[in-house]
């Protein structure tokens, strides 16, 4: 008798903790906004984004110089640039040291085989990782964004980082949206930075 009220309970629970998720499931849709005409199905998860435009946050009325930025905007925006391009080589010099490594595994006769497919598997993951990387940049690009970095990460995350001064909240979803189908992860595991 005492068993039969326990799984009473538990389906109770269970079915209340279904109604629950149902009705947040339900509140999500009705809060979320358009993305080019459609509901934006991922609205409701969270994404991490961080915004570094500094005259929103300290409200400060900044003068424009000749091309329309101010001198601190201007070295922002080299220290940017060079942000990219430092970080898009030291994923290329890893991705190459990396996979000579493990050729080195894979060419070695005397490693088990074992081994051996361990290092290709890895091997494989790195190769995937990059191609991955390369087309989420790719279509983040064609966004119209002047450039942006992806490093997916061993734990499951991704890191984004976005040039340009900040970013709307249409714009971080349809980046996360992207960046989760091409690299197959959940949005909660993706973190966007604008930098400028």
């Amino acid at each position: 008798m005492m068993v039969f009220k326990r799984k009473q309970i538990v389906v109770l629970s269970l079915v209340l903790m279904i109604v629950v998720a149902g009705y947040l499931q339900y509140s999500y849709k009705k809060s979320s906004i358009s993305v080019n005409g459609k509901e934006a199905s991922r609205l409701g998860e969270a994404v991490y984004v961080e915004n570094q435009d500094d005259s929103v946050q300290t409200g400060k009325d900044t003068k424009d110089t000749k091309d329309g930025k101010t001198p601190k905007a201007a070295a922002a925006s080299k220290q940017a640039t060079d942000f990219f391009a430092q970080a898009k080589l030291d994923r290329e010099i890893t991705t190459g040291k990396n996979k000579e490594s493990l050729n080195t595994i894979i060419e070695d006769k005397n490693a088990s085989k074992e081994v051996h497919t361990k290092a290709y598997d890895q091997m494989m993951k790195i190769v995937s990782n990059l191609e991955k990387q390369v087309r989420i940049e790719t279509m983040i690009k064609e966004k119209g964004f002047s450039d942006v970095v992806a490093l997916l990460g061993d734990d499951g995350s991704l890191d984004i980082v976005v040039k340009t001064p900040s970013l709307s909240s249409v714009q971080t979803t349809q980046i996360a949206d992207v960046a989760s189908r091409q690299a197959n992860i959940p949005i909660g595991n993706i973190h966007i930075k604008p930098m400028y």
